[in-house]
């Protein structure tokens, strides 16, 4: 009877005595870690900087929820964003927009969102920070796991911001 029951569990793919399986990973896409915003007007010296910002280490868990037809996964995740207020910065609040997408375990997008941080900064502070705090769920079939999946997180550019983006930086 034991040697029947051990051949249903590894024949089913999981061991009730193994630990969680892993969560899948949450990533800063690195071409869209980093965003300059400047004044108005076409310069794009330092001095027509208005908030330089960054998204930084993001943390993440998850918790399965599975049975025989399959379920899903939840991951949550912290995303600290640090800004910088520049010389032509003429406000202490900014609203940026930052985007979360998930991919397959083939690596195609199979959903993307795009959310909106809000930043204050306090008097004459130059700096600020804000963590947006996401939660995600990802459907799965019997038998699979979130290990493959991957969610890319990262700063929704402009087409003029994208092009920027890609110009050589020059000293």
């Amino acid at each position: 009877m034991l040697l029947s029951t051990a051949l249903v569990v590894a024949l089913a793919g999981c061991n009730p005595f193994a630990d969680p399986p892993p969560c899948p990973r949450v990533s800063i896409l690195k071409e869209a870690r980093l965003l300059t915003l400047y004044g108005d007007g076409p310069g794009r010296e330092a001095a027509d900087v208005a908030f330089e910002l960054e998204l930084r280490n993001v943390a993440s868990d998850c918790d399965y929820d599975l049975d025989d037809s399959g379920g899903g996964v939840e991951v949550t995740f912290a995303l600290p964003i640090r800004a910088v207020r520049g010389p032509a910065a003429e406000s202490d609040r900014l609203s940026v927009p930052f985007f979360v997408a998930l991919t397959d375990p083939s690596r195609q997008i199979v959903a993307k969102e795009v959310f909106t941080a809000e930043i204050a900064f306090e008097a004459d502070s130059t700096s600020a920070r804000t963590v947006e705090e996401i939660e995600q769920w990802i459907p799965l079939g019997p038998g699979e796991f979130g290990a493959g999946y991957e969610t890319l997180v990262g700063f929704q550019f402009t087409t003029v911001q994208f092009e920027e983006s890609q110009r050589p930086k020059t000293q």
